[in-house]
This record gives structure tokens, sequence and C-alpha cells, in this order.
């Protein structure tokens, strides 16, 4: 029995206890048909005497609330939670899973654009009010901002331009249909130049990466390996692998590389890495890790235990810049 239906029970119950009992007259089958809609207006007293009216208002009362109790009922099994679309337990699942994503991931230093509700879950999450872009029907754009999430609200407001003038790449996406949330990147040059300087950072990646791939100081299993080669690595890492393989005696044990948003756009790339070795070994490639300046600098280093064996984990924040590989201008 639901809640709903428990109500039911005990409210006509009670309504029941109001009659006395010898204030039910005994029951007779009417002779012709009776008219109920009478006793909804105020009518039926005609054919019942007075001792019958307490037992008749009582009876109706009981009725009255069955009927609102129980159209509850029936409304709460088609709706469950009384939610409004957009608004039940999955959405708030779904904002959750968002905000915490962008909370652990996203730059510290990136404006993050969002509709106010999205902002004040993100704010819940710890981002200050000062790193928010908020942003209102009629107002100003996202492109101001390093990072809009797009909400199903963000999405009606924006339409098509949200991915045609502001934010082509996926970095990360939570929930499907009305309740999908995607964390995008905005591109302050315009779509087509992002997408043009993805392509070039792309296959950079891939000719910079192979190399370190066939490096004797780096060991890595297969999968490893394949997505260096196939240039998947975010290049402050590849970067940060690279100088420790080479100033570092020790080889660089990689045992996996992670840290890729659900639903990415295709060129968008791996920020973190797992290494393996023993105490001292992880020590000297955590000291190596964090004395690097600037871009460089991983966003967040620790060493922990995993499957029984002591191991660095390095992870660099989002967005992952572009170009980095590129020869400096003269």
């Amino acid at each position: 029995m639901t809640p709903l239906e428990d109500k039911v029970r005990r409210a006509f119950q009670d309504k029941a206890d109001q009659v006395p009992a010898d204030a039910m007259p005994p029951l007779r089958l009417p002779a012709r048909r009776r008219r109920f809609l009478s006793l909804a207006y105020g009518g039926g007293q005609r054919m019942g005497a007075s001792a019958r009216r307490g037992w008749l208002a009582a009876a109706a009362s009981a009725v009255l609330v069955v009927t609102v109790i129980a159209g509850a009922v029936a409304v709460s099994r088609v709706m469950p939670g009384s939610q409004r679309p957009g608004h039940g337990p999955g959405a708030v699942a779904t904002s959750n899973q968002a905000a915490a994503w962008v909370a652990a991931q996203v730059s510290r230093s990136a404006v993050v654009s969002c509709n106010p509700v999205m902002c004040q879950t993100l704010q819940a999450y710890g981002l200050p009010a000062s790193d928010l872009l908020v942003l209102r029907p009629g107002g100003t754009g996202p492109q101001k901002s390093q990072v809009l999430v797009a909400t199903a609200t963000v999405r009606r407001e924006f339409g098509g331009r949200l991915t045609a003038a502001y934010a082509p790449a996926v970095i990360a996406s939570f929930g499907s249909g009305s309740t999908r949330i995607d964390i995008r990147q905005i591109a302050p040059e315009g779509p087509a130049a992002y997408r043009s300087a993805l392509r070039v950072d792309v296959e950079q990646r891939k000719t910079i990466e192979s190399t370190l791939a066939n490096s004797l100081q780096i060991v890595a299993p297969p999968r490893a390996r394949r997505q260096l080669i196939a240039g998947q690595v975010d290049a402050r890492l590849a970067t940060l692998a690279e100088g420790m393989a080479t100033e570092l005696p020790m080889p660089v044990d990689i045992v996996a590389f992670g840290d890729m948003g659900p639903g990415v756009s295709p060129g968008v790339p791996l920020r973190s890495v797992t290494l393996a070795g023993d105490t001292a070994d992880l020590r000297s490639l955590l000291t190596f890790a964090r004395s690097e300046k600037g871009s460089y600098r991983p966003a967040h280093t620790e060493m922990t235990r995993s499957g029984g064996r002591s191991v660095l984990v390095i992870q660099f924040d989002a967005p992952s810049p572009l170009g980095l590989f590129s020869p400096p201008s003269p």
C-alpha cells in the first residue's frame, strides 16, 4: 500500500467514525432511479427525513475526501515524484555529475558560463561566483568564457549558434535526452579556426608522441603505446613524460593514460597518466613534475597505491590548449 493509498483508507475511516451507529437508516432500494446530481447541488432532501441529513453529510464528505486523494494517487502514478519534466531526480543527478566533473577537471583560471540554476549548482561544488558567467535570456553570450555548461535551457536559448558560433567541441557529456548536459570548450577565434588548429595539433601530437612511444626510457603497455602513436595524449602530459625520460636516470613506467571525459568530441586528448615504480623513483618523478612551470605544471599529483603497488597519478586540467608543439614564431 502506497502512502497516498493509506491516506485514502484513513480519511474514509475518520469520516465513517463521525456517523453515529444509530443514524444509518436501513437500506431500501428505490423504486425509481435516483438523480445523483440533485444531492451535489443541495437537493435530495425532499425524499428523506431530517434525521438522515447528518449521515448523508458525513458520507458525502467522506466521498469527497476519497475522490480528491484518489485523484492524487492517480496523478502520482502518472508523474512519479510530482516532478516537472527536466526537474526530476534524474535531472538533479545529472546536474550534480556535471558540476562535480567541472569542479575537479576544469582549470581554475577558466571562466565557466552557465544558466542561473546550473551556476548555483557549480557554486555548491566550490566554484567561486567570480569564475562564473551567468547566461540569461536575451543577455550576453558565452564568448567571454572558456568553458560552457550546455544544459537543455542553454541549448534552447542559443539553438544552432551554440556549435556554429561559440563552442564546437564537447570535452565531457552527462545524461541523455532532455536532461543531457554537455561541457563545451569555447572557441575564441570561432569554430572554423578551432577545428583547423585542432587538426594541426593532432598531427603534431602524432609525430612527437610516436617518438616517445618508441623510446627505450618509456615502459608502457600496448594500449598506452597505441594512444601515443595516435597522438591521443595531451601535449603538456607528453612533454612532461619526455622530460622525465630524458633527465631522470630511471625509466618512466606508464600504467595507463586517462581522464578523457565521457562523450568527448574527436581529437580531445587524454590529460592524466598513472606511473608505477618503487617509492624512491616515484618521489623523484613527483618532484620533477611539481618543479615544472606555467602550462606544464600539473593541476594534480598524488602518490597512492593501486593493485598492490605504489603509483603516481599526474593530471592536467581541462580544456587542453592547442599548438604547444608548434614551432615558435620568429
